[in-house]
């Protein structure tokens, strides 16, 4: 079973040679940049900063302490204030904390409309808050070439200011829409910018999460345009990018949480406790840790392959809560595997149908970040069950990357939710999402409409469609791996057998080289036999 082994020797409260100051908490050295863009992107990033303000005991409601640390300071479940936080004014008794974050749109009543919100909004550094007046204009290209620019600037200095703050700097993550001008536009120039220049300094982790086009929900009428332009910069400047949408998220508040009518507010706070139980990982600690470096390496085995869907659980309404069991491990797996649970519109158990064509959905890669007081050995247990042969979910993990679901667990739950667990994985069902996107564009691109908009900002026609191309170059590669047969031998029934290559396994001299490596590393004949007696000496 893979799991997280990440250790931290940090301590908290008093350290050694120091005073002990209230408010002070142990430092962990792997600090994140979070960037928020337009209205969407600082939307769902205000719902996330929420989340950690009450998750780290942080007042935002009391002026006199806004921002302060008000937990116990000699207590374990502090956590890690550092990874997203800043040290701000010591009075001597009490430090202020001023959250890593950066504010940006080309709308400066939107962005004023959270700065000014008299709880979060006050926590937020002036200068870090980046925009103007001039607008989008709902185009990735006026935001990208017109607007854009001036803006990146800055937002390249801001993170210039925060990475030398840094002890470790471990990643930079973004929050932004693939459906606006400013969230697609000004995201990919910020994205190509910081990739420029943080590849030249360290390998920090880029990661995304993104609103994507809903099916049957756009308010945005160049939508099809602007989602390609934007997939296209999220596959060459990011590391690993987590998808939402909002007819996913409505139908979870909906049928899960039993919510008449949901608001904007709790979609994005469905994806803010999607992004606390990511990161909770590195801002506590637990019996199995884990960093971003870590998460994107088990995530991702194919390059390129790296958009991802999340689960979470439990979701479930007051009044049905007294029905489930707490903190139950393997009632909160069979809720994160549920595809009532996705916060993105695909099914990743989708058994499939050859007849009419439909690829059967498989998990690549998986990671399930726990929350809570739960044993290594009981989660060890059941993941191991979800995955081995016979078990009701067998078919949809592959052969050929076996132990697929990688795990952490941290101490500390969710201050709403309580034990719960966040499911994020690497299945071949997104094509879906990529699909629809591929439908709409040709449909809109037909007619030959809206290109001159996108023109006369400084993108041609050409680019466009270079950027559809590379959409649909997403989409084939995760349909060719759903096509790739589960098992690449026949089943052996005598142990120690050679095992036979399956012929539906081999389509081509790669495949067939790496079958006979695999053959030959499992008939036991490459395997040490004898110690070398060198060793010893």
């Amino acid at each position: 079973m893979a799991t997280g082994g990440y250790g931290t020797g940090d301590t908290v409260g008093k350290q050694k040679g120091h005073p002990a100051k209230e408010g002070y908490t142990g430092k962990s050295g792997r600090e994140i940049i979070h960037i928020q863009i337009g209205k969407c992107g600082n939307a769902i990033g205000h719902e996330f900063w929420k989340d950690l303000c009450e998750e780290h005991h942080i007042e935002t409601k009391n002026e006199k302490d806004r921002g302060c640390y008000m937990g116990d300071t000699h207590s374990a479940e502090t956590g890690h204030l550092d990874v997203f936080f800043n040290e701000g004014k010591s009075d001597g008794s009490r430090t202020r904390w001023v959250p890593r974050a950066i504010l940006m749109d080309t709308n400066m009543g939107d962005l004023a409309t959270f700065a000014q919100d008299t709880g979060i909004g006050d926590l937020y550094r002036p200068e870090n808050i980046i925009g103007n007046d001039e607008s989008s204009g709902n185009c990735y290209a006026k935001a990208f070439h017109t607007e854009g620019p001036d803006l990146a600037d800055r937002c390249l200095e801001m993170v210039r200011k925060e990475v030398e703050k840094c002890e470790c700097l471990q990643g930079v993550q973004f929050t932004h829409s693939a459906s606006g001008g400013t969230g697609t536009g000004l995201t990919g120039l910020v994205l190509k910018t910081l990739r420029d220049y943080l590849d030249s300094k360290s390998k920090c982790v880029m990661q995304s999460f993104v609103l994507a086009p809903a099916p049957g929900i756009s308010d945005v009428v160049l939508e099809p345009y602007n989602s390609a332009l934007c997939f296209q910069d999220l596959l060459e400047y990011t590391d690993q990018v987590f998808l939402f949408d909002n007819q996913a998220l409505s139908e979870i508040c909906q049928k899960a949480l039993e919510q008449d009518m949901p608001k904007m507010k709790n979609l994005n706070n469905v994806i803010a406790m999607c992004m606390s139980g990511i990161t909770a990982c590195l801002r506590f600690t637990g019996p199995l840790n884990a960093d971003l470096r870590k998460l994107q390496t088990n995530l991702v085995p194919f390059k390129n392959a790296h958009f991802l869907i999340n689960g979470l659980a439990p979701l479930t309404a007051e009044s049905s809560k007294k029905y489930r069991p707490h903190g139950n491990v393997l009632d909160l797996a069979q809720q994160m595997f549920s595809k009532d649970n996705v916060t993105v519109k695909c099914d990743p158990l989708n058994p499939g149908d050859e007849f009419h064509g439909i690829l059967k959905a498989r998990f690549l890669a998986s990671w399930a970040s726990w929350r809570g007081g739960f044993k290594t050995k009981d989660v060890d247990q059941v993941l191991y069950d979800i995955q081995k042969t016979g078990s009701r979910y067998d078919k949809f993990f592959p052969d050929w990357i076996p132990n697929s679901i990688a795990s952490n667990i941290c101490s500390h739950h969710h201050p709403e939710r309580g034990d719960s667990v966040v499911f994020t994985s690497n299945n071949t069902a997104i094509h879906e999402v990529f699909d629809r996107a591929i439908k709409n564009w040709d449909i809109m691109y037909k007619s030959k409409s809206y290109l001159h908009v996108f023109e006369q900002d400084g993108i041609s026609v050409q680019d466009m469609l270079e950027s559809r191309n590379i959409v649909q170059y997403i989409s084939d590669e995760y349909c060719e791996f759903a096509r790739w047969e589960d098992k690449m031998f026949e089943d052996v029934s005598m142990p120690g057998q050679r095992p036979v290559i399956r012929d539906r396994a081999v389509e081509n001299p790669e495949q067939q080289k790496v079958a006979e490596e695999l053959q030959e590393l499992m008939d036991g004949r490459m395997f040490i036999t004898q110690v070398d007696p060198r060793a010893g000496r």
